[in-house]
């Protein structure tokens, strides 16, 4: 029997990572911080499990009890953060091919649109996507770049989704 999940489709992360750049309210974004807006974007349901929550998103937590729980059940988020780490530097690598990516920015390990346009099928798919409705969503892709990424009280840390203790404290 074959399964299929976005979390191995080099193609669907290619859309993600357009709707994501599309949707933001940021001119750019940290590579690593994409690769958590990436990770829950594909498994909402685990934003719960961030301890300690922001409280700079306190706000956001009624939305968060609302986001059903998921059929299948993740028993390492670290290992298939790690597994999807290959995947999302493969759609970094055909954005930045197509030059939809900035190659600057890439280089400074941010991401960021360039002024090309996207094909007009593409552009209708993702102002379209309902997930851009989304209240979680929104939050993800225009809250999470504006709170610490880095340090034990950052989003690294509080995810639990990559390694923190050899990052720079904020100042």
């Amino acid at each position: 029997m074959l399964i299929y999940h976005p979390i191995h489709d080099v193609n669907h992360c290619v859309y993600r990572l357009l709707l994501i750049l599309e949707s933001t309210q940021h001119p750019s974004i940290d590579t690593d911080l994409y690769r958590i807006i990436d990770f829950y974007t594909i498994f909402p349901s685990l934003l719960k499990n961030i301890k300690p929550f922001p409280t700079e998103l306190a706000a956001f937590k009624r939305v968060l009890k609302e986001i059903p729980e998921p059929y299948e059940r993740l028993s390492n988020i670290k290992r298939t953060m790690h597994e999807l780490e290959p995947i999302q530097t493969t759609a970094i690598q055909n954005l930045l091919a197509k030059n939809f990516i900035d190659l600057e920015a890439f280089s400074a390990r941010r991401l960021e649109r360039t002024d090309i346009e996207l094909p007009e099928e593409i552009l209708v798919g993702l102002k379209e996507n309902d997930l851009v409705e989304e209240e979680w969503f929104r939050m993800l892709i225009n809250e999470f770049p504006t709170i610490s990424f880095t340090g034990k009280k950052g989003l690294k840390a509080r995810t639990g989704l990559m390694e923190f203790r050899y990052d720079v404290e904020p100042v």
